[in-house]
């Protein structure tokens, strides 16, 4: 017999290699099938075909037909032929297929290491998640209430805030009566006759995370600025643009500052689309709920408010039970709730690092952090303050300069002016800018720099000391 018959001998013929090439084509095709059908999750067909992903289902649809046609064709040659070299060819293709999943499976296994949150491969958590685990964890974190919650505190109003009269466990951080960052414990907080008091506003870049208060940029434009201003500094390590400005409206608006400033980053934007951030980021190490705004036609309307405790919220067993939970932009069932094919960690691993496609919720995203922006700005303004907008720059957009960032397009589309000191950490050598995730003491010292040059001749023309 020719070579493309077949055979008494133990090497393939052509038409034998032939159909195993076709075969493992058919079958990774079949593979892609499934995986490009879980990334589409509930994503509109016609959204679907005309990306990328469809366009992948589509070619390896076709592939499918193709190679299928290929090893039909094959199985009919040797039916005609009454040769038993098919299911030869067959099991060996098989068996190969099973060796590489199975190592492939106890790779995995082997690889996957426990945390608090569930099973990780290289610090990544895996689908599905624990909610046992997360509850274990945080109710474990709240008795001990050290860390960093040694000086946050649950609020029903804000979801956390930092706590009168505390300290951090590290001694890094102390607060005042009013829930203010301060040098020292006991420093006075009361308003002072002739000076212009300025109020700061924002998430853990106006707290100045991670270095002294005397090395943040809030004692430096102090200093700069003199003796007859005095800042009091109201930020909230994690707060979205939504908590600084509720945080405004309740402990900075009956104050009534001449100056008030508005600061955020970018992500400020993604958390204001939250109402539980423990689940859009495992790692979160507070265990409490926030409140959340939604459009209305008649403007913003805050849900979850008062905020969930941390002990209604751990009440619950599944994720999947907690109110308000379809606001969540970042939630998907399938990363907390196991399916049918969870018990293969070869599949954890892929649906993790290969999600289901996700709606883009920018237009909503952008549209709801305007509008809390401009309600601020009009706020102030009609409480007699001064509003300030500051952007301050994260490591994302020195890493990423050429695309313009959320925080910044959402300031320009409102038309709201702000205040951005990069030019001045531009100038820090780049591996000074930053400690962990924040400024530095020498980028803070810039930021301070760069917002004493915006504000001077403004705060000496606009502010008078009451």
């Amino acid at each position: 017999m020719g070579d493309d018959g077949p055979t008494s001998g133990t090497s393939l013929t052509n038409q034998e290699l032939l159909f195993l090439v076709s075969l493992s084509i058919w079958e990774l095709s079949i593979g892609v099938i499934a995986a490009t059908m879980h990334m589409r999750g509930l994503q509109p067909l016609d959204a679907f075909f005309t990306s990328k992903l469809g366009m992948t289902f589509l070619c390896a649809i076709t592939i499918f037909f193709i190679a299928g046609g290929l090893v039909i064709h094959h199985y009919r040659f040797s039916r005609r032929h009454s040769s038993l070299r098919f299911a030869l060819v067959l099991g060996m293709n098989l068996v190969a297929l099973a060796l590489l999943m199975v190592t492939g499976e106890l790779i995995v296994r082997a690889g996957s290491l426990p945390s608090p949150y569930g099973d990780t491969i290289g610090n990544r958590p895996l689908n599905p998640k624990s909610f046992d685990k997360v509850k274990l964890r945080y109710q474990q974190h709240m008795e001990k209430a050290d860390g960093d919650l040694s000086y946050i505190i649950y609020d029903n109003q804000l979801g956390w805030t930092v706590g009168p009269d505390r300290h951090s466990a590290n001694g890094l951080y102390f607060s005042s009566s009013l829930g203010t960052r301060i040098v020292h414990p006991g420093m006075s907080v009361a308003k002072s006759e002739g000076s212009t008091e300025i109020a700061l506003v924002g998430d853990s870049f106006t707290f100045a995370e991670e270095v002294r208060y005397e090395e943040s940029w809030a004692f430096h434009l102090g200093q700069m600025l003199g003796d007859k201003f005095k800042i009091l500094n109201y930020g909230v390590p994690c707060y979205g643009v939504d908590q600084t400005y509720l945080r405004y409206q309740k402990d900075v608006a009956g104050r009534k500052p001449q100056v008030v400033f508005f600061s955020l980053i970018s992500h400020d934007l993604t958390r204001t689309m939250w109402v539980y951030p423990f689940l859009a980021v495992p790692q979160w190490d507070w265990p409490f709920s926030k409140p959340r705004f939604i459009g209305r036609d008649s403007g913003l309307t805050a849900i979850n408010v008062p905020t969930m405790a941390p002990s209604e919220i751990f009440a619950y067993s599944s994720p999947s039970d907690l109110p308000f939970l379809h606001h969540q932009t970042s939630y998907k069932r399938n990363e907390w709730e196991a399916g049918t094919l969870h018990f293969l960690y070869l599949f954890r691993l892929f649906s993790t690092m290969y999600p289901e496609w996700k709606a883009d919720y920018l237009a909503d995203t952008l549209s709801v952090n305007k509008s809390i922006l401009q309600s601020f700005v009009r706020s102030a303004t009609e409480a007699g303050s001064t509003p300030i907008l500051i952007y301050f720059p994260s490591k994302a957009d020195f890493a990423n300069p050429s695309i313009l960032p959320i925080g910044r397009r959402v300031l320009q589309e409102a038309g709201l002016p702000f205040l951005d000191p990069t030019p001045c950490l531009l100038d820090v050598n780049p591996a000074d800018r930053f400690l962990v995730d924040h400024y530095s003491a020498a980028g803070n010292a810039a930021v301070a720099k760069c917002l004493h040059q915006s504000l001077h001749t403004l705060l000496e023309q606009t502010v008078t000391p009451s």
